[in-house]
């Protein structure tokens, strides 16, 4: 199990779309005060959207992001690996594992200016991650590995229990690109009407098809009396209320005509205030083909085996994403399909791959010859 006094911190709402996506991610850390002392990523958790049980993994190898005392200068290399399940022990569908290593290096000391505050005493500590992300499906033989390396910039000050600035990026030939920048700032919150609205709400079911499953968005808002509704899907094309039922309605009935993942936004209003809370990927609609985002489906490219270009034989292809993956199931090609349904094979060494393509909820595989 997770380590006690573990600190989960929620890194993302959702990644991926349909009943592929992953949903409410969190990293576990946990503070390290035995020799030598550190601060540690112990664990992972999320929700499929196909399977809406929780999931989570505990590293068998920590990722220590600190490890203490850092002083000037100071550089060291950890490795580490957590393996997540994708499913529960009713229904195993495999799992994700990430594992690399992490070098850490105190490059400079001095004071930091941010919107939080002026002239704060601080390291600044550059690590470098190389991961290794694999997807591990046994019952379809998949088994993916793909590369997640990045560089992470973080401002230390021994006052403040965050890092009071973290900039995370990638770095080709010395020069970095930042990707994410995140500052320690203040709290700010406005006191409300104690007798204004307080949303909450729920809904019958998360999954279903298109135009066949109903939802019904459960209102359970206090205070009841004397307070308005208005409900709102995103996206909202194929959104229909039914059953006599409107968007202003207290409980009202829904209907989707497209697949996808939809947030749900409630907006309550009386005399003392108006208060709005939104549920983020809430509902997931396929269509009426059920799961289809993992099927080996050898015949939607030809010549195989090839010498130089393959064609794709349905049109829907088009700038979906095509990896191809030698026999140890390492990625050496990934490449968009083009308008003219082609991808370029004349790189590949003479031998057996796995090609998969990824785009509109499926994932399509088949062996590849190169000669």
């Amino acid at each position: 199990g997770m380590p006690p006094q573990s600190i989960g911190i929620k890194v993302a709402d959702s990644v991926g779309q349909g009943q592929a996506g992953v949903k409410n991610i969190y990293n576990f850390y946990q503070k390290k005060t035995t020799t030598p002392a550190g601060w540690l990523a112990v664990g992972t958790g999320f929700t499929l959207s196909a399977l809406p049980i929780p999931a989570g993994g505990v590293y068998s190898d920590k990722d220590e992001i600190y490890t203490f005392p850092l002083n000037y200068n100071d550089k060291d290399s950890t490795t580490f690996m957590v393996k997540t399940a994708l499913g529960n022990i009713i229904l195993n569908l495999g799992y994700y594992k990430q594992k690399g290593y992490r070098i850490n290096k105190v490059e400079g000391w001095g004071t930091i200016t941010t919107p939080y505050g002026n002239n704060i005493s601080c390291i600044k500590v550059k690590s470098m991650i190389f991961e290794v992300d694999s997807l591990i499906v046994p019952t379809v033989s998949i088994n993916l590995g793909f590369p997640a390396n990045r560089v992470e910039y973080k401002w230390l000050s021994n006052t403040e229990k965050i890092p009071v600035l973290e900039v995370s990026g990638t770095e080709v030939g010395g020069t970095f690109t930042p990707t994410t920048i995140r500052y320690r700032d203040n709290f700010r919150a406005a006191s409300p009407n104690p007798l204004g609205p307080k949303v909450k709400f729920s809904v019958s079911k998360s999954i279903g098809k298109i135009k066949t499953d109903t939802f019904k968005l459960i209102n359970n808002t206090t205070p009841a009396f004397g307070t308005t509704y208005l409900w709102s899907i995103l996206p909202s094309t194929g959104v229909q209320f039914v059953k006599s039922t409107s968007a202003t309605s207290t409980n009202p009935f829904i209907v989707f005509n497209s697949p996808g993942t939809y947030n749900v936004n409630l907006k309550a209003s009386n005399f003392a205030g108006v208060k709005d809370s939104t549920a983020v990927n809430m509902i997931t609609i396929s269509d009426n083909s059920a799961l289809k985002n993992i099927e080996t489906k050898p015949s939607f490219f030809y010549p195989n085996p090839v010498t130089e270009l393959i064609y794709f034989t349905d049109p829907d292809f088009e700038n979906s994403t095509c990896r191809i993956f030698n026999a140890l199931g390492q990625m050496v090609s990934s490449q968009l399909v083009s308008k003219n349904l082609t991808i370029d094979c004349k790189l590949l060494s003479t031998g057996i791959y796995t090609i998969v393509v990824l785009g509109n909820d499926h994932l399509y595989y088949s062996n590849l010859i190169k000669e």
